[in-house]
């Protein structure tokens, strides 16, 4: 990561309220947490009308980092593939709650004389996340932050479908994502003070997905295996915080697995399946300091409704369900309740 420039970091350290310095801790944990802390004050602009930083000390922390923090939370909350979920992490030093929902359609179609299919979906998502972090200075002094993130989007995508086999299909998408960002914090007892902050930005994120999708039936039971890539350019923009007038590349891959099987439920003259799947998510450029977590697990089930119908003769609209299941990583654990439209 490059470092800050010089003049940066002499208006940094010019800021008016003293020294507080938080370059060694009491222990390798307290440390950490330190760096969060500072990523999240640099990241959220807290600035003075002059432009000058209030909190000194932070000319340690990289501008970059500090930017790819804010931007880790937009797309651990809007890119495609991600499904709703409440998230919480849980150490020594951070406690947070992150939530995130969704409110989408995708679809295949046929495009006739062709060997492939299109491929579409549009989406309204949000996502949330309440972060608590407690330091200790080096003169003993307790420090605390409270931070509340909103942000809500609407992502739109397009694609096609290869065939390779009657099992297998390559299915390359573009997605759109505009997303405005709100923050708030209140940062305690440091020196003896409080203070709050708010700030907000827009991104717009374009991103390139690549699926390889396997999918194979064994009597009554269907397997569906999913590989994706997606490659995610960011370009921030904000009126009130001059770090977050930025852009960055971020990648994510994942794998997911299901396996439904019928049962004897129907309703309206159609059928009800039982689903069990199994997602891993790896979040390949994020630094851990960002959020607390770089990769977790999805694990559960649900019911699914088999419509099997297509409108206008255009779209299939295979199932419309139900899903509960539980999210586990390091430090982190969280739960998914929802409804699913494919």
């Amino acid at each position: 990561m490059p470092s800050n420039s010089r003049e940066t970091r002499q208006h940094l350290t010019d800021a008016p309220l003293g020294h507080l310095s938080f370059a060694s801790l009491v222990s390798a944990q307290s440390r950490v947490a330190t760096i969060s802390f500072l990523f999240i004050i640099t990241i959220f602009g807290v600035t003075s009308a002059q432009g000058q930083a209030i909190f000194p000390g932070i000319s340690t922390i990289s501008e970059s980092d500090a930017r790819q923090s804010a931007i880790a939370f937009v797309n651990t909350s809007t890119s495609p593939g991600l499904e709703g979920a409440t998230l919480r992490l849980d150490t020594d030093t951070r406690h947070s709650e992150q939530w995130r929902s969704s409110l989408g359609f995708n679809a295949a179609f046929t495009l006739k004389n062709t060997v492939f299919d299109g491929y579409w979906g549009l989406a309204l998502l949000g996502g949330g996340l309440k972060d608590q972090i407690e330091l200790v200075a080096d003169d003993g002094r307790p420090v605390g932050l409270d931070l509340t993130r909103q942000v809500v989007a609407a992502r739109g995508s397009a694609g096609l479908a290869f065939p390779i086999d009657e099992h297998f299909k390559f299915r390359p998408t573009l997605s759109l994502i505009v997303a405005d960002l709100q923050t708030e914090g209140i940062v305690d007892n440091l020196l003896s003070s409080t203070v709050q902050f708010e700030n907000s930005a827009t991104l717009v994120s374009g991103v390139l997905g690549l699926d390889a999708l396997y999918t194979r039936w064994y009597g009554e039971y269907r397997v569906n295996l999913n590989a994706n890539y997606n490659l995610i350019y960011t370009d921030s923009i904000s009126e009130d915080n001059p770090l977050l007038d930025t852009h960055a590349w971020n990648r994510t891959a994942q794998l997911k697995s299901d396996i439904t099987g019928a049962t004897k439920f129907i309703t309206g003259g159609r059928p009800w399946r039982w689903h069990a799947y199994l997602n891993y998510t790896n979040f390949l450029s994020t630094d851990e300091l960002s959020l607390g977590y770089t990769n977790l697990i999805d694990i559960g089930g649900g019911l699914d409704w088999q419509l099997n119908i297509k409108p206008l003769d255009w779209f299939g609209w295979r199932s419309v369900g139900l899903r509960a299941g539980v999210t586990f990583g390091k430090d982190l654990e969280g739960y998914t309740l929802g409804m699913t439209a494919q």
